[in-house]
This record gives structure tokens, C-alpha cells and sequence, in this order.
């Protein structure tokens, strides 16, 4: 039966010290590491094999369960004394190593270094075996953990799996880490590899943008397509009399605008509240992460039209020096009787194409 799911605590290791063979050998040398880890003094690459020693086991019985002993090691201050910060622990495998009844050497090895030790005081042939079961087992665990992408995630999500989700975003190199969270608007990592499974799809459709911005304000986002308006021609592009590829039925234009549905595209977010409401207007630290990842998205090629809904209950007439708002267009309501419905008279554009 699998071991429960535990969190780490100063119960827990001390329970681990006092019970080791409660524990699943990947479970308990993953405890260790982060203890290791916290401690901030050594790598976490580093915690196993150097800080996290295995030693090889002289049991010749039936093995009840993967992990047979543990002992701690305390680091020691400048008089010696133990100071309760531990500096190495050493895990004594029952499943794997050179001696024991699951070893690679023949038994007659471990009923010698045994001999050795109980009438000898001898334990110099274990600790040079030891040599090679400590590298060997550290080589076993590390080929456990590296396709395992939740325990990457959990002890070198920085170095190891993060760069992973970025790369499927296109942001993976060491050079545009962090490239979102600069500015205002700041968008982490961690936010970007969250929605970079739906992001990896190209091109991005309607109900994945939806899920994905959705997914990131915790918010109700709608995306609205083909949204039409009149564009102005540029004057090179504009026909004109005597001038060349002009066509009729191909290339003539005639007028200074054209229209068209296919560059731009409304975003509905809500209801809000008030707070976020404010958020997401113009200038906003939430309205500025929405326009980055939009541009993550999309690669910046429409012009997004940007409705927020602001909540039926946060919507408030306009009276003088009573209380936030006055902005014009924005939270400005001239009303009569409390608002009955959401309000969405609000919008604004990003990425404007002109």
C-alpha cells in the first residue's frame, strides 16, 4: 500500500528519524531534499549523494518495507556542540545495494562484513562499499525524478521544468525569462507556463483565447469575432487616374476607406466589480497583463476592442463629492432609480490599426 501524502514540517522529520520504514524510499529522500533546500546552503542538485548519503544494508532477512534505518547528522558550532541543524542524514536502502539479501555481491560478502564488525569493530569493508552504493543508489533516484515532470516541478521548477512550458510559448531561453514581467502589468512565469498548453496552438481560436484569459483574471471573458469597421486606405494604395495596377474587377478602390471584419476582435470581461472594473480600464496594472498576453497570443496582428462589464450592484449615479468616480465614459452614470442590469457601455482599444 502507498505511503500517505504529507507536507513538510518539523513534525514530520522528526517522525521520518523516528520511523523511517514508514516511508517510501523516493518519498523520504524527496522530504529531504527540500529540507535541504530551505536550509539554502546547498543546491538542490547537489542534496543527493553529498548531503543525503545511502549506505548499503547487512539484513539477510525478508525486507518488510523499502527504507531500513536512518541516521541524522547535526552540524556542530565552534565549541562542538550539536546545534540541531542537520548536515547529513544517511538512508539505508533494504532494496538496493552491494550487500544484503537484495545485493549484488554474493551472500557470503555481507556474512563477512558482518563477522568484521560484531567481533572485529571493524566496519572499514561496509564504508568501502558504501562508496559505490551511495553513487549507484543517487544514480537510481536521479533517473526516477528526471521524466517525472511534477517532481521537477516541485524541487527545480526554476532550472528544469519551467523552461520546459516556456518553450512551448516560445519564451524558454535563458535570454526572455522574465520578459513579461517587466513594467506595469507584470506577468510571471509561472502564469505564462500555466496557459502555455493552450498558447501552443496556432493559430489561437476563439474559445482557447477565451479559457486562456479566463483562466488567468478569474474572470468570465467572451471573445466576440469579425468585429467590422471602416479603415482609412493609405494614399499610396489608393486607385487613381493614370496611375498603375488598376484594374477593374481586381484591384480598384475606389474611396479613402474600405471595411473590413477581419482585424479586429471585442473581448467581454464580466460582470466585475467595482475594484476590478478599475482594473481593467486604461492604465490599469490589469488592463496593461491583459494587452501582454494578448500579444502573447496573437503576436500583436488584430486590434482588440476591450468591453468591461461593470456589475449591476457596483453601478452607482454620479453626485458631487460623493464618494470615488466621475471619469467621463467610464464610471459616470446618470441614473434615476437603482441599476437593474450589468452595464457595459464602456470600451476602449489596444493595438490600434489605423
Amino acid at each position: 500500500m502507498r505511503t500517505p501524502q504529507r507536507r513538510v514540517d518539523p513534525g514530520l522529520v522528526e517522525h521520518s528519524l523516528q520511523e523511517p520504514e514508514r516511508y517510501e524510499f523516493f518519498q523520504l529522500v524527496r522530504l529531504y531534499e527540500i529540507v535541504f533546500r530551505r536550509q539554502g546552503r546547498t543546491a538542490m542538485a547537489d542534496s543527493v549523494g553529498e548531503r543525503i548519503r545511502f549506505r548499503n544494508s547487512l539484513g539477510l532477512g525478508f525486507a518488510p518495507s523499502q527504507v531500513e534505518a536512518m541516521l541524522p547528522r547535526y552540524r556542530r558550532d565552534a565549541e562542538g556542540r550539536e546545534t540541531g541543524e542537520l548536515e547529513q542524514v544517511e538512508i539505508t536502502p533494504r532494496f538496493m545495494g552491494m550487500l544484503g539479501v537484495n545485493g549484488t555481491l554474493p551472500i557470503h560478502y555481507t556474512e563477512q562484513v558482518i563477522h568484521r564488525e560484531r567481533f572485529k569493530r571493524d566496519t572499514s569493508g561496509r564504508a568501502f562499499l558504501d562508496l559505490f552504493s551511495n553513487r549507484a543508489v543517487s544514480h537510481f533516484y536521479r533517473a526516477w525524478k528526471k521524466y517525472r515532470l511534477a517532481i521537477q516541478y516541485e524541487t527545480e521548477r526554476r532550472n528544469r521544468f519551467l523552461p520546459l512550458l516556456l518553450s512551448l510559448t516560445g519564451l524558454g531561453f535563458d535570454a526572455l525569462r522574465e520578459r513579461m514581467n517587466r513594467g506595469p502589468g507584470a506577468v510571471d512565469d509561472e502564469s505564462v507556463a500555466y496557459i502555455a498548453g493552450l498558447l501552443r496552438q496556432r493559430p489561437v481560436s476563439a474559445e482557447t483565447l477565451s479559457r486562456a484569459l479566463g483562466g488567468y483574471f478569474r474572470e468570465k471573458v467572451l471573445i466576440e469575432q469579425f468585429v467590422g469597421r471602416w479603415y482609412v486606405v493609405p494614399g499610396e494604395q489608393r486607385s487613381t487616374l493614370g496611375g498603375r495596377n488598376a484594374v477593374l474587377g481586381q484591384n480598384v478602390l475606389a474611396g479613402e476607406r474600405v471595411w473590413q471584419r477581419n482585424l479586429r476582435i471585442r473581448i467581454h470581461i464580466g460582470p466585475l466589480s467595482y475594484e476590478r472594473y478599475m482594473a481593467f480600464l486604461p492604465r490599469g496594472d490589469v488592463a496593461a497583463a491583459l494587452e501582454k498576453l494578448l500579444t502573447l497570443a496573437t503576436g500583436g496582428q488584430f486590434e482588440y476592442e476591450i468591453r468591461p462589464i461593470l456589475r449591476a450592484a457596483d453601478v452607482q449615479p454620479l453626485a458631487l463629492g460623493g464618494g470615488p468616480g466621475g471619469r467621463l465614459g467610464y464610471d459616470s452614470f446618470l441614473l434615476t432609480r437603482p441599476e437593474t442590469r450589468d452595464r457595459s457601455d464602456t470600451r476602449y482599444l489596444t493595438h490600434s490599426i489605423h
